[in-house]
């Protein structure tokens, strides 16, 4: 892990695996903020067809290297951090009402600092660790993009603040999302993987090749891919310090910036529910992340293509990979990789609560609907959540066998998460080998593996029940009277769940086995 330049970071973005991040949020922040509209501003509009060329060249063409380093130095003043006029990302001569500043850790989510809550280690606001010039800025971006909503202190001339504060302002953009970022086995790759083809709209430009940033802010909706990825939904600036000879931040002025109305219906980073209105007609939401639910168990919605049929679309960036499959600009057994993450925010999106992430290989025949493979894909899926349920069945069944009162649902740790936290490698592992494209017979052996192993932890998962279960669930507690009287025992709760497993594991018990027995 070393850091290195913007210049470095495109022009050997080749050399690179990807990028090193303080937290998984950060990396779609410096792929939308920077790294992807230097190269869309560069190079100019990007067709399918030179989109391909990209990948299948892996790295960017002498050519193009040679746009990217002109770009960089004619735009060199606006990626300057503390220039006078135009420091990069930030707003010249921002101040608070008597000077206030605040430490550094007010753009870290992951540090204590006023209301915010800490997720890992805890600075405090009286003594703020300096940071280098360069994690600085990264956390600067990171706050434009995930930010908290609620009350801020306003900057000195904004003509909107009101009593010294700036009301109403928003979560950052990606906030509203469930994000979600293609990743390729290279930086290269990843940075292609992200961008956008087609047309701009005139007037598109990102944040540097705008007019100078001050206290005032607007609501406006983006003009294009360029100003929505580099969207200042703060006004900030990084104070230096001069320590031991090397430039640091210890503290920042941040206020209330640019607002959205409503996420655009083109953004290429989330996926979206559809639903249809008699008077509007489909109407497209950005789905956000679920807590404590791994990607996996998110992934129809992922290779979801038709949204008249099942409501939901996946992204428009994993739309248009699946279309390169199609038109065989990417082989099927491209190593793709899909980072999810989220923030969870609390007490009027004042505070984070929990930051979400999760990473996990998609097989790009799954993005096909004419490959078999998507539908096993769909299925290992729906099959470990199945065998989830099948064991909360259960739970509840013998806690009622006893003439006890089954867990509430979302209380407490079920057994079925504790399956699916189990199931999870298994699950992966296949998805994993899936990305090679298996013919029938090796797909049919892998699923085949598959179920054994899981109905082997399903079982072990049910014997731990039952072997803390007290003798008086043999002969069972009967509930109501008379037509309405129902009986549990530890048996039928122990059939029911066989037949569960003999209804959803259908490679290991196949239909006719299930009739004959």
């Amino acid at each position: 892990m070393r850091e290195v330049g913007l210049r470095s970071a495109l022009l050997d973005s080749h050399t690179f695996a990807g990028l090193a991040v303080e937290l998984p949020t950060m990396t779609p922040v410096l792929l939308r903020q920077l790294l992807v509209p230097v190269v869309l501003d560069a190079l100019g509009p990007i067709d399918a067809e030179a989109w391909a060329d990209m990948m299948d060249e892996a790295r960017f063409t002498p050519g193009q290297c040679a746009d990217i380093a002109q770009y960089l130095d004619e735009h060199r003043d606006s990626f300057r951090v503390f220039d006078d006029v135009r420091p990069f990302g930030q707003a010249a001569g921002l101040t608070h009402p008597k000077d206030v500043v605040k430490p550094v850790t007010e753009l870290m989510p992951h540090v204590a600092t006023g209301n915010n809550t800490p997720l890992r280690n805890a600075r405090t606001d009286a003594d703020p660790e300096p940071v280098p010039v360069g994690e600085a800025v990264r956390w600067m971006l990171h706050a434009q993009s995930w930010d908290t909503a609620g009350i801020k202190t306003a900057a000195v001339g904004d003509p909107k603040a009101k009593a010294g504060k700036t009301m109403g302002a928003r979560v950052g953009p990606l906030g509203f999302l469930g994000v979600v970022t293609p990743i390729g086995p290279t930086l290269f790759e990843t940075i292609v993987l992200n961008l956008p083809t087609g047309a701009r709209p005139d007037g598109d430009m990102p944040q540097w090749r705008r007019d100078p940033l001050g206290p005032t802010w607007d609501e406006r909706t983006p003009a294009g891919v360029l100003d929505l990825f580099t969207w200042q939904a703060r006004r900030i600036r990084l104070i230096p310090d001069e320590i031991d000879g090397g430039l640091y931040v210890s503290h920042v002025v941040m206020s209330g910036g640019d607002r959205m109305p409503e996420v655009p219906a083109w953004e290429p980073h989330t996926l979206w529910t559809i639903k249809k209105d008699p008077k509007k007609g489909s109407i497209r939401y950005p789905r956000r992340h679920l807590p404590g639910r791994t990607g996996w168990r998110g992934l129809k919605t992922l290779i979801a293509l038709d949204q008249d049929t099942t409501g939901v679309e996946t992204s428009s960036l994993l739309t248009q990979i699946a279309s390169a499959t199609l038109t065989g600009d990417l082989p099927v057994t491209y190593p793709l990789r899909a980072e999810t993450c989220g923030v969870v925010y609390g007490t009027q999106s004042a505070i984070i609560a929990d930051v979400l992430f999760d990473s996990m290989p998609i097989p790009m025949a799954a993005l096909r609907a004419d490959m078999a493979l998507r539908g096993s894909v769909i299925q290992v899926c729906t099959q470990a959540e199945n065998l989830a349920y099948a064991i909360d069945d259960l739970a509840k069944h013998l806690a009622l066998a006893v003439g006890g009162e089954p867990a509430p649902a979302g209380k407490g740790q079920q057994p079925g998460t504790k399956l699916l936290h189990t199931l999870d490698p298994l699950v992966r592992r296949f998805l994993t080998g899936c990305q090679h494209n298996p013919d029938h017979a090796e797909l049919d052996q892998a699923h085949h593996a598959f179920e054994t192993l899981a109905d082997r932890a399903a079982r072990a998962a049910a014997d731990e029940l039952l072997h803390r279960l007290p003798g008086r669930a043999f002969n069972g507690v009967t509930q109501g009277k008379g037509a309405d009287a129902k009986t549990y025992r530890q048996a039928s709760a122990e059939r029911f769940f066989h037949a569960a497993l003999r209804r959803n594991l259908t490679h290991l018990y196949p239909p006719a086995e299930e009739t004959s027995a």
